[in-house]
């Protein structure tokens, strides 16, 4: 067997789990996404059932929402009570050498190193995932996309309907090369695309934005194109942030950022930026879409234009 484990504290992140396990099992099947209130039957013990699944799954997804990292009980915090469920499971990932992939629901923010028990700390340094309401579909998408590598060739979606034409085209291309010598140019062009894409999107970008409380700022941005992953920095309120998921298909840029929203002298709350941008005439139009702080604002289109020698 092989598929995927969701790990998730009940009390915090019960309703993003089952939101995501519905989501994984009408791509990969009931068979290959484990969750414990479902697949632990009545009278089998939870610790021997949840290692046995460990061993038997490929991927580890961490759902961490607001209150992960505080939740308690009798004053002491879940998770640093050596017995905790959430704690026993994330141990036993992490020593099992699978992929273990943290995923931040609800506007939650990764813990750091400090605030988790030693045997935890690993998961601290792992490349988080954000999934977010106001582009749930997206990013559950894209998360398929990442977990899908980590299942045997023989077990990933679509793989049997696509043996045949996989075979057919092998076969072809045999045929093929009986009959042709040297480039194909066909790879060739391919090649040249993706170069220009990279040329054309990496660089330097400005762009004046008007937000919604009627703030006008300068906004830069960062980018560069590597393996079809765009990178950087992009601005909010002039202050840079790192990209995260950032994907370019065909002409179209998406990418996220982080910030923090502070209103008085109470605790912030961490603000999740979606971009979005299409590539046109040497223009990004971009719109950008914000959720998860303390208020609601609406998506905010805007060009940016190349810097001059960037």
């Amino acid at each position: 067997m092989s598929g995927v484990f969701i790990s998730y504290r009940r009390d915090d992140q019960a309703g993003f789990a089952g939101r995501l396990a519905d989501a994984l099992v009408s791509t990969f099947g009931a068979d290959n996404v484990f969750r414990d209130i479902e697949d632990i039957h009545p009278g089998e013990d939870f610790v021997v059932a949840i290692e046995k699944q460990l061993v038997a799954v490929e991927v580890m997804l961490v759902m961490i929402g607001p209150a992960w990292l505080t939740a308690s009980r009798n004053g002491t915090r879940r998770l640093d009570e050596p017995d905790d469920f959430v704690r026993r499971e994330i141990e036993a990932g992490l020593k099992s050498g699978k992929a273990v992939l943290p995923v931040l629901v609800g506007g939650a923010a990764m813990p750091a190193e400090k605030d988790l028990p030693p045997a935890m700390a690993a998961l601290a340094r792992r490349q988080s995932f954000i999934l977010s309401d106001i582009g749930w579909t997206s990013d559950v998408t894209r998360l398929v996309e990442v977990i899908k590598p980590y299942f045997p060739a023989s077990r990933r979606p679509g793989q049997r309907s696509r043996l045949f034409w996989g075979l057919a085209a092998v076969a072809m291309i045999g045929l093929l090369a009986v009959g042709l010598k040297g480039n194909w140019p066909g790879r060739e062009a391919d090649g040249q695309v993706a170069t220009e894409l990279a040329q054309s999107l990496s660089g330097r970008w400005l762009a004046t934005v008007k937000y919604d409380w009627g703030a006008e700022h300068a906004e830069r941005f960062e980018l560069r194109l590597e393996n079809g992953e765009v990178h950087g920095t992009a601005s909010y309120l002039r202050v840079a942030r790192t990209i995260e998921q950032g994907v370019l298909k065909g002409e179209q840029v998406s990418f996220v950022t982080r910030s923090q929203e502070v209103v008085g002298d109470g605790p912030g709350r961490e603000v999740i930026h979606r971009y979005r941008a299409t590539l046109k005439a040497g223009e990004l139009h971009f719109v950008q879409e914000s959720g998860g702080g303390l208020s609601v604002h609406p998506p905010v289109q805007f060009v940016a234009r190349r810097v001059a020698g960037g």
